[in-house]
């Protein structure tokens, strides 16, 4: 019996060996396996035979290892995006008939990931194999779902043979009517139902932009869902830039927007109210954006006629608080009166908007209706034929402006009943009524306040009984909760059409006061193109 160790070039050797019969035997190895027999018989060895050639033939087992990882955005350019996935089953295939098919009968190995994504096969005889990872609810494949690995060659550890997922993610957004036009949902503001949303992006990361649209709920949310990670564009199609305009600000210029753009990373579930959906798939983690998925709109009030409009229209709200209307204005030569004509051109609502106004009152009997501003504090009269001498008045002497309030408050309060589309801003005719009342000078009449005019014509008289300079309290400062006339005035100014002299002009956003200065219009002020918003527009 001897024993050796093969050279560097694998040689073994034994001599001196008397005729016989022999056993060669190699060792076992861990991590190797035999092709040739591990044990070769020699049977009768002669006197002086030299017996050569006498190999063993093995060869080295492979291993194959790598990660199943999650990709953040979805994209193997990107680095450092990447966290591992444990508990993931991993199939190993041995591909003998080289189809590059996972036949189930070619399984040979099976295993999940660790905490740290990472699998491996060990003990792999040289050839052909295929690496399959299941396919699981909610993820989509970043790279291939099997790889294949021809010709796994003698003790090759071939690594990073790695597998990368995302999952899914969603869009949840939230639109509703902006009744104050501050871009936020608050106070009476409310969801709007059966609103068109769309969404482009790569939905199913083809390279393909795909176009999505879905329509708000009656609590006014929208959702896409199953989205690929990447960057999305969302467009409220209700928008047309001219009844509504957008309040909520997307991209911080000041001015509110139809669009938004967000980007969804994998497993996000983006939304703008928290909780908006509900319980949350397991497999999502909840991302709360507020306001880049909130969608705002407010009605948009169009530009007043002017208090000499009413004054030289008055035909138009002068029919009699009860019987027929007599009075439309000139009629041309086919019978249509003026009144009739400027209600077909869509500058008045109808040929006369007396029915129109709030209230019934005639206080003073003289057979027309008088004009009523509901107040928080009361109603406010003004005796029709007091409006009709006011309406058409002068600009105040002497800093009083008491006649040119009233005045504008009777073109609002015409504008608000009469034009198509106008609308007084928020709380505008409570702050008129509330504001006379105070300073106006006012009877108390039947539960009413009844504005004191004397329309009879005197010298060095305005037909006020009482006076508002614009250096008193009452036009500078905001009394009892009360705004400043001055700010009320303003405010109705910027409401009529070429206020105070200035141009108006109106684009999908903005409301811009421009002066005209022959050859190009000077910027006075600008204000998004809301009704309460551009009551600040004070020129």
């Amino acid at each position: 019996m001897a024993q050796t160790t093969t050279d560097a070039n694998g040689a073994y050797q034994f001599t001196g060996l008397l005729p016989g019969d022999y056993l060669i035997k190699e060792e076992s190895q861990s991590g190797w396996t035999n092709v040739s027999p591990v044990q070769i018989d020699q049977d009768n060895l002669t006197s002086g035979q030299n017996l050569t050639d006498q190999d063993f033939v093995n060869v080295e087992l492979g291993s194959i290892s790598g990660h199943k990882l999650e990709d953040a955005d979805g994209s193997l350019g990107t680095t450092g995006d990447q966290t591992p996935v444990e508990n993931w089953t991993i199939t190993l295939y041995k591909d003998d008939n080289h189809d590059n098919i996972a036949d189930p009968a070619e399984q040979v190995a099976q295993t999940t990931t660790d905490a740290n994504g990472a699998y491996q096969f060990t003990g792999l005889l040289p050839g052909d194999y295929l690496i399959k990872e299941e396919s699981q609810s909610g993820w989509t494949n970043v790279s291939p779902l099997q790889i294949d690995q021809d010709n796994l060659t003698s003790g090759q550890n071939l690594t990073d043979q790695d597998f990368v997922n995302v999952q899914l993610g969603s869009i949840h957004g939230f639109k509703f009517e902006d009744v104050d036009g501050n871009g936020k949902f608050d106070g009476t503001d409310t969801p709007m139902a059966n609103i068109t949303i769309e969404l482009q992006g790569d939905v199913d990361g083809n390279g393909t932009i795909d176009t999505v649209d879905t329509v708000t709920d009656a609590n006014g949310y929208f959702s896409f869902e199953n989205l690929r990670p990447g960057e999305y564009t969302i467009t409220e199609l209700f928008t047309d830039g001219t009844t509504w305009t957008p309040t909520v600000d997307h991209d911080n210029d000041g001015i509110g927007d139809a669009t938004t753009t967000v980007t969804v990373l994998s497993g996000q579930e983006l939304v703008a109210v928290s909780g908006q959906e509900g319980p949350l798939d397991p497999l999502q983690d909840e991302v709360d954006v507020g306001d880049a998925l909130t969608f705002g709109n407010h009605e948009v009030s169009v530009l007043g006629l002017t208090p000499g409009f009413w004054y030289n229209h008055e035909y138009v709200w002068d029919a009699p608080i009860s019987g027929p209307d007599n009075s439309n204005g000139k009629v041309d030569g086919n019978g249509v009166s003026l009144a009739s004509k400027l209600a077909a051109a869509g500058t008045i609502v109808q040929p006369d908007i007396a029915n129109l106004l709030p209230g019934n009152l005639d206080v003073d009997s003289d057979g027309h209706k008088d004009l009523v501003f509901q107040g928080s504090s009361g109603n406010l009269v003004i005796e029709w034929d007091d409006a009709q001498e006011i309406v058409g008045g002068q600009n105040g002497k002497g800093g009083d402006k008491l006649g040119d309030f009233v005045r504008y408050a009777i073109t609002t309060l015409l504008n608000d009943a009469g034009v198509p589309n106008f609308n007084a801003p928020d709380g505008m005719i409570a702050d008129i009524a509330d504001w006379l009342i105070q300073n106006g000078g006012v009877t108390q009449q039947g539960g009413n306040y009844v504005l004191n005019y004397n329309n009879a014509k005197e010298a060095g008289k305005d037909g006020f009984t009482t006076t508002v300079k614009a250096s008193s309290t009452a036009w500078q400062s905001s009394v009892g909760g009360v705004p400043s006339g001055s700010s009320i005035f303003a405010d109705m100014n910027a409401t009529t059409d070429s206020a105070a002299g200035n141009n108006l002009l109106l684009s999908q956003t903005q409301v811009l006061s421009a002066l005209d200065e022959t050859d190009h219009f000077g910027l006075v002020a600008s204000a998004l193109h809301y009704s309460g918003s551009y009551l600040q527009l004070h020129v």
